[in-house]
């Protein structure tokens, strides 16, 4: 029975093994290419001021951008005030506006969601002209997190 535990153990420990390494080397590009070995705060400062995550990556997204980082249109504070094609103005993402004085207030989870999907913290549809960001997980909560605590 001892035997048959310990096989068992181990034939559950190379399926699990070979699954990872199965998910890693299919994963699409834009996941293998995150800056795993760079701080998160640089991460998504990197991403929001250059648009490329700590290793150099592109971030793109859904349909092209009408520019290539967050900072181009929200400006490099999060002051935002840009006016956009359409007549679209874009956000102002400093603490205080998404925070202190949003009703309800924008969350991690909620502006993770915006970038991503172009939903809002109410669940309403942002403007077309928001990119619909593709990153991986770790850049999305990188630059999340960088825009919920850096941008004053």
């Amino acid at each position: 029975m001892v035997g048959r535990c310990a096989a068992l153990l181990f034939a559950a420990t190379l399926v699990t093994a070979a699954g990872c390494a199965t998910k890693t080397h299919s994963a699409p590009s834009s996941v293998q290419t995150t800056a795993a070995s760079a701080p998160a705060s640089s991460n998504g400062r990197s991403i929001f001021q250059t648009g490329r995550d700590s290793n150099g990556t592109q971030i793109v997204a859904q349909h092209p951008p009408p520019y290539a980082s967050c900072a181009a249109c929200h400006r490099a504070n999060g002051s935002g005030g840009m006016h956009l094609p359409g007549g679209a103005v874009s956000a102002d993402l400093r603490h205080k506006a998404l925070v202190t004085d949003m009703k309800p207030p924008y969350t991690l989870a909620t502006l993770e969601r915006a970038v991503a999907t172009g939903v809002d913290n109410q669940g309403k549809p942002l403007d077309a002209v928001m990119p619909r960001w593709k990153l991986s997980a770790r850049d999305l909560h990188d630059v999340a997190q960088y825009v919920m605590t850096q941008l004053k």
